[in-house]
């Protein structure tokens, strides 16, 4: 799965839109998979609250070394957070691999997006 993430995320100019729609499906298939799977497994926003906030705070400071550096650093918030609740480590697991696909603002923008959709499935399946 990490390849089609990848795929999406480091969106190449010279993909064809076709390419870029395909990957963009699948990338919102994934993300309602696993939105799914939280609302079923029962995890909270406030489970999710404290990485989706350090991603919409580094969202709005846009793409720079700093931004760059605090998003790595989310990748141990997300292990801890695996290991405090168990029913985190498919969601730790699927934006780490994520966190390895970004290396520019425009790969940072749809890694936004991707967690974005991400916690709106997990609303829209009874999440809480």
């Amino acid at each position: 799965m990490s390849n089609d993430i990848c795929d999406f995320i480091q969106e190449k100019k010279n993909q064809s839109v076709k390419f870029d729609l395909e990957a963009a499906k699948k990338l919102v298939d994934r993300a309602e998979y696993l939105g799914k799977s939280m609302a079923d497994n029962r995890v909270t926003t406030t489970q999710i609250r404290n990485v989706y906030g350090t991603m919409k705070k580094l969202e709005m400071l846009g793409w720079n070394n700093r931004t760059a550096r605090e998003l790595w650093l989310m990748k141990p918030r997300l292990a801890y957070a695996a290991k405090r609740q168990k029913n985190v480590e498919e969601l730790k697991t699927t934006i780490s691999e994520a966190i390895d696909c970004v290396n520019d603002a425009e790969s940072f923008k749809r890694f936004c997006q991707f967690f974005e959709a991400i916690v709106a499935y997990h609303r829209a399946h009874g999440g809480s």
